[in-house]
């Protein structure tokens, strides 16, 4: 359990949503990333159905899941085809170790046109992506929240 704590302790903290500006940053957020963070990249255009939604979705999970690498990346200046940037967004890429452990396209199928952050946040539990936070022990939440705001319930004499 011990481990556990210092292995989560030492991951690097974002806390917000990462615009991406082309496809070298997409690369560089993936490649260049500790291996242990899960990237979530969310491939958006603006104006389509749904994407607006979901880059405040990933803003407020991006302050509840700190550990957790949320990126955001137009779909256009990725190079997609025209029918994906239509029909295709919004879309999450999700990547582990360099490698792609989730794609959820045209994610307005799953939610609907307007959703929140709880829909996507137990969509993501539910596939594996972000931890469920029900199942952490209270030994480690507490030491989380002691470290990210760093304060503490006890005093030390």
């Amino acid at each position: 359990m011990e481990e556990m704590i210092i292995s989560s302790q030492r991951l690097p903290k974002f806390g917000r949503v990462l615009p991406l500006e082309d496809g070298g940053s997409f690369l560089d957020a993936i490649d260049k990333e500790n291996k242990q963070v899960t990237v979530v990249i969310h491939l958006y255009e603006d104006g389509a159905t749904g994407c607006s939604a979901m880059n405040g979705c990933l803003k407020c999970l991006a302050q509840e899941y700190p550990q957790v690498k949320f990126c955001k990346l137009k779909s256009s200046v990725a190079g997609l085809t025209d029918h994906f940037k239509v029909s295709g967004v919004p879309a999450l890429l999700v990547y582990k170790g360099g490698t792609l452990v989730g794609n959820f396209v045209r994610m307005t199928d799953e939610f609907g046109e307007d959703f929140f952050a709880d829909n996507v946040e137990s969509f993501l539990i539910e596939n594996g992506i972000l931890p469920d936070k029900t199942l952490v022990p209270e030994l480690i939440r507490q030491s989380q929240s002691i470290e990210d705001d760093g304060s503490s319930d006890f005093d030390v004499d």
